[in-house]
Protein backbone atom coordinates (compact mmCIF):
# COMPACT_ATOMS: atom_id res chain seq x y z
CA UNK A 1 0.00 0.00 0.00
CA UNK A 2 2.88 2.33 0.83
CA UNK A 3 4.51 1.72 -2.58
CA UNK A 4 1.25 2.56 -4.34
CA UNK A 5 0.95 5.85 -2.45
CA UNK A 6 4.54 6.81 -3.28
CA UNK A 7 4.01 5.91 -6.95
CA UNK A 8 0.82 7.97 -7.09
CA UNK A 9 2.55 11.00 -5.61
CA UNK A 10 5.40 10.68 -8.08
CA UNK A 11 2.99 10.47 -11.03
CA UNK A 12 0.98 13.52 -9.88
CA UNK A 13 4.18 15.50 -9.35
CA UNK A 14 5.39 14.45 -12.76
CA UNK A 15 2.17 15.59 -14.46
CA UNK A 16 2.28 18.93 -12.65
CA UNK A 17 5.88 19.50 -13.82
CA UNK A 18 4.92 18.56 -17.39
CA UNK A 19 2.01 21.02 -17.38
CA UNK A 20 4.14 23.88 -16.05
CA UNK A 21 6.94 23.27 -18.55
CA UNK A 22 4.45 23.04 -21.40
CA UNK A 23 2.92 26.36 -20.42
CA UNK A 24 6.31 28.07 -20.24
CA UNK A 25 8.44 26.42 -22.92
CA UNK A 26 5.92 24.85 -25.27
CA UNK A 27 5.27 21.37 -26.58
CA UNK A 28 8.94 20.57 -27.32
CA UNK A 29 9.90 20.39 -23.65
CA UNK A 30 6.68 18.62 -22.84
CA UNK A 31 7.52 15.94 -25.40
CA UNK A 32 10.92 15.45 -23.81
CA UNK A 33 9.36 15.15 -20.36
CA UNK A 34 6.85 12.62 -21.67
CA UNK A 35 9.67 10.60 -23.18
CA UNK A 36 11.62 10.57 -19.92
CA UNK A 37 8.48 9.46 -18.08
CA UNK A 38 8.68 6.10 -19.77
CA UNK A 39 11.71 5.20 -17.66
CA UNK A 40 10.61 3.14 -14.68
CA UNK A 41 11.82 3.52 -11.12
CA UNK A 42 13.67 0.44 -9.80
CA UNK A 43 12.14 -1.45 -6.95
CA UNK A 44 13.60 -0.89 -3.51
CA UNK A 45 15.05 -4.44 -3.33
CA UNK A 46 16.25 -4.47 -6.93
CA UNK A 47 20.03 -4.33 -7.48
CA UNK A 48 20.98 -2.33 -10.60
CA UNK A 49 22.92 -4.39 -13.13
CA UNK A 50 26.44 -3.02 -13.73
CA UNK A 51 28.72 -4.23 -16.44
CA UNK A 52 31.60 -6.33 -15.17
CA UNK A 53 34.04 -4.32 -17.29
CA UNK A 54 32.71 -1.03 -15.92
CA UNK A 55 32.88 -2.29 -12.35
CA UNK A 56 36.50 -3.36 -12.84
CA UNK A 57 37.36 0.20 -13.84
CA UNK A 58 35.61 2.15 -11.11
CA UNK A 59 36.25 -0.24 -8.23
CA UNK A 60 39.77 -0.70 -6.87
CA UNK A 61 40.16 -2.71 -3.69
CA UNK A 62 42.51 -1.63 -0.92
CA UNK A 63 44.64 -4.68 -0.05
CA UNK A 64 47.87 -5.69 1.64
CA UNK A 65 50.54 -7.47 -0.35
CA UNK A 66 53.57 -9.48 0.70
CA UNK A 67 56.22 -8.73 -1.91
CA UNK A 68 56.63 -6.32 -4.80
CA UNK A 69 57.12 -9.32 -7.05
CA UNK A 70 53.67 -10.68 -6.25
CA UNK A 71 52.18 -7.21 -6.78
CA UNK A 72 53.81 -6.98 -10.19
CA UNK A 73 52.71 -10.43 -11.32
CA UNK A 74 49.13 -10.20 -10.08
CA UNK A 75 46.27 -9.76 -12.50
CA UNK A 76 44.31 -7.09 -10.62
CA UNK A 77 45.18 -3.49 -9.98
CA UNK A 78 44.77 -2.51 -6.32
CA UNK A 79 45.51 0.26 -3.87
CA UNK A 80 47.25 0.16 -0.52
CA UNK A 81 47.89 2.54 2.36
CA UNK A 82 51.25 3.07 4.03
CA UNK A 83 51.82 4.89 7.27
CA UNK A 84 54.78 7.19 7.63
CA UNK A 85 56.78 4.40 9.29
CA UNK A 86 56.00 1.91 6.52
CA UNK A 87 56.98 4.47 3.88
CA UNK A 88 60.30 5.07 5.61
CA UNK A 89 60.94 1.34 5.95
CA UNK A 90 60.16 0.64 2.29
CA UNK A 91 62.31 3.48 0.98
CA UNK A 92 65.22 2.31 3.11
CA UNK A 93 64.98 -1.34 2.10
CA UNK A 94 63.79 -1.25 -1.51
CA UNK A 95 65.28 0.34 -4.59
CA UNK A 96 63.57 3.44 -5.90
CA UNK A 97 62.96 1.90 -9.33
CA UNK A 98 61.13 -1.02 -7.67
CA UNK A 99 58.88 1.37 -5.75
CA UNK A 100 58.21 3.46 -8.85
CA UNK A 101 57.34 0.31 -10.81
CA UNK A 102 54.82 -0.53 -8.08
CA UNK A 103 53.17 2.93 -8.14
CA UNK A 104 53.16 2.86 -11.93
CA UNK A 105 50.62 0.02 -11.82
CA UNK A 106 48.97 0.34 -8.41
CA UNK A 107 47.68 3.21 -6.27
CA UNK A 108 49.61 4.20 -3.15
CA UNK A 109 48.32 6.39 -0.33
CA UNK A 110 50.62 7.59 2.46
CA UNK A 111 49.58 9.22 5.72
CA UNK A 112 51.23 10.63 8.89
CA UNK A 113 52.12 8.33 11.76
CA UNK A 114 49.53 7.82 14.46
CA UNK A 115 52.12 8.80 17.05
CA UNK A 116 51.90 12.44 15.91
CA UNK A 117 49.48 13.34 18.69
CA UNK A 118 49.94 17.07 17.99
CA UNK A 119 48.77 16.56 14.39
CA UNK A 120 52.16 17.36 12.90
CA UNK A 121 53.21 16.25 9.43
CA UNK A 122 56.01 14.41 7.74
CA UNK A 123 57.89 15.60 4.67
CA UNK A 124 55.82 14.48 1.66
CA UNK A 125 58.87 14.64 -0.63
CA UNK A 126 59.73 10.99 0.01
CA UNK A 127 56.28 9.81 -1.09
CA UNK A 128 56.23 12.06 -4.15
CA UNK A 129 59.67 10.80 -5.17
CA UNK A 130 58.43 7.23 -5.53
CA UNK A 131 55.26 8.21 -7.40
CA UNK A 132 52.68 7.93 -4.61
CA UNK A 133 49.36 9.14 -5.98
CA UNK A 134 47.97 10.42 -2.66
CA UNK A 135 49.82 11.88 0.31
CA UNK A 136 47.53 12.65 3.24
CA UNK A 137 48.52 15.50 5.57
CA UNK A 138 47.07 17.06 8.70
CA UNK A 139 45.87 20.36 7.28
CA UNK A 140 45.10 21.75 10.73
CA UNK A 141 48.83 21.82 11.49
CA UNK A 142 49.76 24.61 9.01
CA UNK A 143 53.42 23.63 9.22
CA UNK A 144 56.19 23.49 6.62
CA UNK A 145 54.96 20.30 4.87
CA UNK A 146 51.59 22.02 4.37
CA UNK A 147 53.31 25.08 2.86
CA UNK A 148 55.26 22.84 0.49
CA UNK A 149 52.08 20.98 -0.44
CA UNK A 150 50.25 24.25 -1.18
CA UNK A 151 53.09 25.41 -3.40
CA UNK A 152 53.31 22.14 -5.28
CA UNK A 153 49.61 22.11 -6.14
CA UNK A 154 49.68 25.61 -7.59
CA UNK A 155 50.58 23.78 -10.79
CA UNK A 156 47.93 22.77 -13.32
CA UNK A 157 45.77 25.75 -12.49
CA UNK A 158 45.63 24.84 -8.79
CA UNK A 159 42.92 22.27 -9.60
CA UNK A 160 44.31 19.77 -7.08
CA UNK A 161 45.58 17.24 -9.63
CA UNK A 162 49.09 17.02 -11.09
CA UNK A 163 50.41 14.45 -13.50
CA UNK A 164 53.45 12.50 -12.39
CA UNK A 165 56.65 13.09 -14.36
CA UNK A 166 57.03 10.66 -17.23
CA UNK A 167 60.28 9.21 -15.88
CA UNK A 168 58.43 7.88 -12.81
CA UNK A 169 56.19 5.84 -15.12
CA UNK A 170 58.67 4.89 -17.83
CA UNK A 171 61.62 3.63 -15.78
CA UNK A 172 63.63 6.76 -16.49
CA UNK A 173 65.29 7.00 -13.08
CA UNK A 174 68.65 5.97 -14.53
CA UNK A 175 68.83 9.39 -16.18
CA UNK A 176 68.91 11.17 -12.80
CA UNK A 177 72.67 10.88 -12.34
CA UNK A 178 73.46 14.58 -12.69
CA UNK A 179 71.57 17.86 -12.19
CA UNK A 180 69.16 18.78 -14.94
CA UNK A 181 68.73 22.43 -14.00
CA UNK A 182 71.05 25.06 -12.55
CA UNK A 183 68.87 27.48 -10.59
CA UNK A 184 70.15 30.86 -9.44
CA UNK A 185 68.01 32.84 -7.00
CA UNK A 186 69.05 36.37 -6.06
CA UNK A 187 67.21 37.91 -3.12
CA UNK A 188 67.20 41.61 -3.98
CA UNK A 189 64.98 43.39 -1.47
CA UNK A 190 61.68 43.31 0.42
CA UNK A 191 58.65 45.56 0.63
CA UNK A 192 55.79 46.10 3.06
CA UNK A 193 57.90 45.36 6.15
CA UNK A 194 55.94 47.84 8.25
CA UNK A 195 53.47 44.99 8.75
CA UNK A 196 56.04 42.98 10.71
CA UNK A 197 56.58 45.48 13.54
CA UNK A 198 56.77 43.60 16.81
CA UNK A 199 53.29 43.36 18.29
CA UNK A 200 54.58 43.48 21.87
CA UNK A 201 56.95 46.35 21.14
CA UNK A 202 55.78 48.34 18.08
CA UNK A 203 58.92 50.46 18.19
CA UNK A 204 61.09 47.41 17.46
CA UNK A 205 61.62 46.41 13.81
CA UNK A 206 62.36 42.74 13.06
CA UNK A 207 65.90 41.56 12.37
CA UNK A 208 64.97 39.84 9.15
CA UNK A 209 66.58 36.83 7.51
CA UNK A 210 65.21 34.78 4.61
CA UNK A 211 65.62 31.05 4.09
CA UNK A 212 65.59 29.73 0.51
CA UNK A 213 65.09 25.97 0.33
CA UNK A 214 64.30 23.19 -2.14
CA UNK A 215 61.85 20.43 -1.26
CA UNK A 216 59.48 18.06 -2.99
CA UNK A 217 62.09 15.59 -4.22
CA UNK A 218 64.30 13.11 -2.44
CA UNK A 219 67.29 14.33 -4.45
CA UNK A 220 66.60 18.05 -4.05
CA UNK A 221 66.77 18.95 -0.37
CA UNK A 222 68.90 22.01 0.24
CA UNK A 223 68.52 25.22 2.26
CA UNK A 224 70.45 28.48 2.23
CA UNK A 225 70.04 31.55 4.41
CA UNK A 226 70.55 35.26 3.81
CA UNK A 227 72.33 37.55 6.19
CA UNK A 228 70.37 39.35 8.89
CA UNK A 229 68.99 42.77 8.03
CA UNK A 230 68.57 45.18 10.94
CA UNK A 231 67.26 48.72 10.89
CA UNK A 232 66.19 51.23 13.50
CA UNK A 233 63.66 52.68 11.09
CA UNK A 234 60.10 51.56 11.59
CA UNK A 235 58.54 52.78 8.36
CA UNK A 236 59.63 54.14 5.02
CA UNK A 237 62.33 52.98 2.60
CA UNK A 238 64.98 52.49 5.28
CA UNK A 239 62.79 49.93 7.07
CA UNK A 240 62.64 47.66 4.00
CA UNK A 241 65.30 44.90 3.97
CA UNK A 242 67.87 44.99 1.18
CA UNK A 243 70.13 42.00 0.43
CA UNK A 244 71.27 41.49 -3.19
CA UNK A 245 72.51 38.00 -2.22
CA UNK A 246 72.69 35.14 -4.73
CA UNK A 247 72.12 31.44 -4.07
CA UNK A 248 72.78 28.60 -6.49
CA UNK A 249 70.97 25.26 -6.56
CA UNK A 250 71.62 22.17 -8.62
CA UNK A 251 68.20 20.66 -9.32
CA UNK A 252 67.91 16.98 -10.22
CA UNK A 253 64.12 16.79 -10.49
CA UNK A 254 62.62 20.18 -11.40
CA UNK A 255 59.23 18.58 -12.14
CA UNK A 256 58.97 17.48 -8.49
CA UNK A 257 60.89 20.21 -6.67
CA UNK A 258 59.29 23.10 -4.82
CA UNK A 259 61.02 26.38 -3.94
CA UNK A 260 60.12 27.51 -0.42
CA UNK A 261 60.86 31.02 0.85
CA UNK A 262 60.55 31.45 4.61
CA UNK A 263 61.02 34.74 6.46
CA UNK A 264 62.17 34.86 10.10
CA UNK A 265 62.83 37.43 12.76
CA UNK A 266 66.21 36.78 14.41
CA UNK A 267 65.73 39.37 17.16
CA UNK A 268 64.04 36.89 19.47
CA UNK A 269 66.39 35.72 22.22
CA UNK A 270 65.27 32.11 22.36
CA UNK A 271 63.85 31.18 18.96
CA UNK A 272 63.56 32.61 15.48
CA UNK A 273 60.10 34.13 15.08
CA UNK A 274 58.27 33.06 11.95
CA UNK A 275 57.03 35.97 9.85
CA UNK A 276 55.87 34.70 6.47
CA UNK A 277 56.34 32.12 3.74
CA UNK A 278 55.76 31.50 0.05
CA UNK A 279 56.28 28.43 -2.13
CA UNK A 280 56.08 27.61 -5.82
CA UNK A 281 56.92 24.68 -8.11
CA UNK A 282 60.37 25.04 -9.62
CA UNK A 283 58.91 24.13 -13.01
CA UNK A 284 56.71 27.27 -12.88
CA UNK A 285 59.50 29.73 -12.09
CA UNK A 286 60.08 32.24 -14.86
CA UNK A 287 63.43 33.98 -15.44
CA UNK A 288 63.73 37.64 -14.56
CA UNK A 289 62.92 39.89 -11.63
CA UNK A 290 59.82 38.67 -9.82
CA UNK A 291 57.67 40.01 -6.99
CA UNK A 292 56.87 37.12 -4.62
CA UNK A 293 53.82 37.69 -2.38
CA UNK A 294 54.12 36.43 1.17
CA UNK A 295 51.60 34.41 3.17
CA UNK A 296 51.12 33.64 6.83
CA UNK A 297 51.20 30.08 8.14
CA UNK A 298 47.51 29.67 7.27
CA UNK A 299 48.10 30.51 3.62
CA UNK A 300 46.56 34.00 3.73
CA UNK A 301 48.16 37.11 2.27
CA UNK A 302 50.31 39.03 4.73
CA UNK A 303 48.99 42.57 4.77
CA UNK A 304 45.79 44.55 4.46
CA UNK A 305 44.08 46.87 2.00
CA UNK A 306 46.88 49.44 2.34
CA UNK A 307 50.01 47.30 1.99
CA UNK A 308 51.14 43.76 1.23
CA UNK A 309 54.49 42.21 2.16
CA UNK A 310 56.56 40.72 -0.64
CA UNK A 311 60.10 39.68 -1.57
CA UNK A 312 61.80 40.80 -4.78
CA UNK A 313 63.92 38.04 -6.34
CA UNK A 314 65.78 37.53 -9.59
CA UNK A 315 65.57 34.09 -11.21
CA UNK A 316 68.12 32.67 -13.63
CA UNK A 317 67.94 29.16 -15.05
CA UNK A 318 70.18 27.11 -17.27
CA UNK A 319 69.87 23.49 -18.30
CA UNK A 320 72.77 21.06 -18.19
CA UNK A 321 71.45 18.88 -21.01
CA UNK A 322 72.08 19.55 -24.65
Amino acid sequence: MAKANVSGKLNSTFEFTRTKRCAIHGELVAARVSHSKSSTFPEMNQTPSISVDLRSIVQIDNVKFRTFGSAASGENVFSCSWSEATLLHQTQNAQRDVLCAFTERHILRCYPAGSRIMSGNFDPSMAWSIGAQMVALNFQANDEPIWINRGKYLANGACGFIRKPDYLNNNGLQLLVEPILLLEITVLACSGWDIFLNERNPSMSPDTCICISLSGSKLDTESQMTSVFSSRAQTGPCAQPYYNETFNFQVFEPELSVLLITVYDKSAAWKDRFLAQSSSPVALLRPGIRLVPLYDKFGKYVGDHTATACVVIKVKQSTTRL
